[in-house]
């Protein structure tokens, strides 16, 4: 009988503000995840995000690492960007998700499940 070794999302938390450097830490707690911080003024022997190929990167959004872009994002389906403004406390999630888009119904199903979970968000008093 071998151990089961649970799997664990690696998520890259990129910037060297003191905010990004508080969400590493608290993220570091939960037991799923396999937390690696990243930043410009780091050195020079950090790894890249390309050798990394994390599930998550999660950033300061005034100091977004150079690469994260929409090919970055059609390399990589599953990817979950998430760009924090800590002045503002909000989030911007953009995900490589993707589906396939035969005919304006298949655009408009992804609208309005979009608009939903806004809904969702808002409806729980986040504002």
């Amino acid at each position: 009988m071998g151990c089961s070794v649970e799997k664990r999302t690696q998520v890259v938390v990129y910037g060297s503000s003191i905010a990004m450097a508080g969400i590493a830490a608290s993220l570091q707690a939960d037991a799923g995840l396999d937390v690696v911080r990243l930043n410009r003024l780091g050195p020079t022997s950090q790894p890249s995000l390309d050798e990394l190929n994390p599930a998550v990167i999660a950033f300061d959004l005034s100091d977004p690492p150079s690469g994260v872009d929409v090919a970055l994002l059609c390399e990589r389906p599953g990817l979950l960007l998430i760009g924090v403004d800590p002045g503002s406390d909000e989030l911007v999630i953009v995900s490589s998700r993707q589906r396939r888009a035969v005919a304006v119904a298949d655009l408009l199903r992804v609208i309005h499940q979009g608009e939903m979970e806004t809904r969702r968000c808002g409806d729980a008093g986040s504002r």
